[in-house]
């Protein structure tokens, strides 16, 4: 009930009784004025209650949840032990491809990323996250976990990346370029099903997990075994705004019995094509992934490196030139790449997580400034190349071919959550003789110029 209504209520339900009682009683005045005098002070008391219990209804919330939005919306219970949180993605490209002839130009457009989910929480200690992407005229489940936190470790299981990689762990939200570095692609490192559990500190990160497929994969099959892990550490420099960061990360993946063996390829630095200059085709029976990491963060000034190894089992297949116990294949790649911003802002290290985070710009378009500025440059490179001794005696060479890259970039970021991104690319291919000769020359060589460009938005 109301403060002022039940006020009014009791002072006129006192004041009758008071009236009613008058001409039956022989009371003094001064009698009558110290009972008005003590109903004044219980009114006033039960007014007080009234409105203390008011006020602890309207922190709570009638319905017993409350909503916001950050952008999208979110909704939590009252006692903070519930929320869901609505989320997504898109990402629409602008394509220009030229490699001088060879497989021809190309102009054309895609939907890079157009995902939609759900992720929150249950009863505070119990994380969830479901997400799908709509783009490429199909349906993937990226995301579909469940995480766990029992004291300083967290559990997740269900769909969600292999922890492995810089670039492949921050989100591509976050990433400096519109494509990550060209061998966490080649080398698979990607999402599949598993558990794994982590934990950490303020200023490094471990993970191990066990993986089975993928979410996406057919059913009644054999998808193999992967066994992975990370570690990180992230120091920040005393009281200056300098972050760096340190990492390292395996992988050890294992074809099963219903899958072909794997093989190693990637596109130039661009995914509106279907076209892989480098190929190794299909070779390998399982693999081991090391890869090392690191990166500055100086003010507005950010660099990022990584190195990768990668050794193949090779299997003879329908090949006779292969033997089946030949040695294995060793493929490598990497990158390093320098960023500033040329307006007031930095990049979000989080040393918790052991990855890049979002940009938010300290003055935001339509909101008196410009938004945020970034010009960046990478350098990336990826060797599909190797010979492989035989069994008997002589060795035989993977023509898998070479790539390497240049890439400049330019961010806008509008606000927290629009950007666009501007990216030029050229691709030096050498030795690729396993791919289609519609690719590269007698010689397996070419190079490709890219120009894309991607409006993102994100909630």
């Amino acid at each position: 009930m109301n403060a002022r209504i039940f006020k009014s209520l009791m002072a006129s339900t006192a004041l009758g009784l008071v009236l009613a009682a008058t001409p039956a009683s022989a009371q003094s005045t001064q009698d009558l004025l110290n009972e008005l005098k003590a109903l004044k002070t219980k009114v006033e008391t039960l007014e007080k209650k009234v409105e203390e219990s008011e006020k602890k209804d309207a922190e709570k919330g009638a319905p017993g949840f409350k909503i916001k939005w950050e952008p999208a919306p979110s909704i939590s219970s009252n006692d903070g032990r519930f929320e869901m949180n609505v989320r997504g993605r898109i990402f629409a490209d602008a394509v220009f491809f030229d490699d001088n002839g060879i497989a021809g130009k190309t102009k054309t457009t895609e939907f890079r990323a157009a995902r939609l989910g759900l992720e929150g929480k249950a009863w505070n200690n119990v994380k969830y996250k479901f997400e799908i992407d709509f783009a490429g005229n199909s349906v993937d489940i990226k995301d579909a976990y469940l995480q766990l936190k029992t004291g300083d470790f967290k559990w997740t299981f269900g769909q969600h990346k292999t922890p492995n990689s810089l670039d492949e762990q921050t989100s591509s939200r976050y990433i400096t370029f519109m494509e990550r570095a060209a061998f966490t692609d080649a080398f698979g490192l990607a999402r599949q099903l598993g558990a794994s559990v982590g934990t950490g500190g303020d200023s490094w990160t471990f993970t191990l997990g066990a993986f089975r497929g993928d979410a996406n994969g057919a059913t009644d099959m054999d998808l193999g075994s992967t066994f992975a892990g990370r570690a990180t550490w992230g120091p920040t420099l005393g009281n200056t705004d300098t972050n760096f960061h340190l990492g390292t990360s395996f992988r050890y993946r294992m074809i099963g019995d219903d899958q072909g063996l794997i093989r190693y390829r990637q596109r130039p630095f661009v995914h509106a094509t279907s076209k892989r200059f480098i190929n190794t085709d299909h070779i390998a029976s399982d693999d081991l992934f090391f890869g090392v990491e690191a990166a500055v963060v100086h003010g507005r000034f950010a660099i990022q490196s990584e190195y990768a190894w990668l050794w193949a089992e090779i299997d003879p297949g329908n090949d006779p030139g292969f033997s089946p116990t030949s040695e294995r294949a060793s493929f490598t790649g990497g990158y390093i790449d320098a960023s500033v911003f040329l307006t007031d802002d930095h990049r979000s290290y989080d040393p918790k997580k052991g990855s890049f985070g979002r940009v938010k710009p300290s003055e935001p378009l339509f909101n008196g400034g410009l938004g945020a500025i970034q010009v960046a440059y990478r350098y990336d490179m990826i060797d599909l190349n190797d010979v492989v001794s035989l069994v008997g005696g002589g060795t035989t060479t993977i023509y898998g071919g070479e790539q390497n890259t240049h890439i400049l970039g330019l961010n806008w970021y509008w606000n927290n959550y629009v950007r666009w991104m501007f990216n030029y690319s050229h691709s030096k291919i050498t030795d690729s003789m396993l791919e289609a000769s519609s690719l590269v020359d007698v010689n397996g060589n070419n190079s490709i110029d890219t120009f894309s460009i991607r409006a993102q938005v994100d909630w």
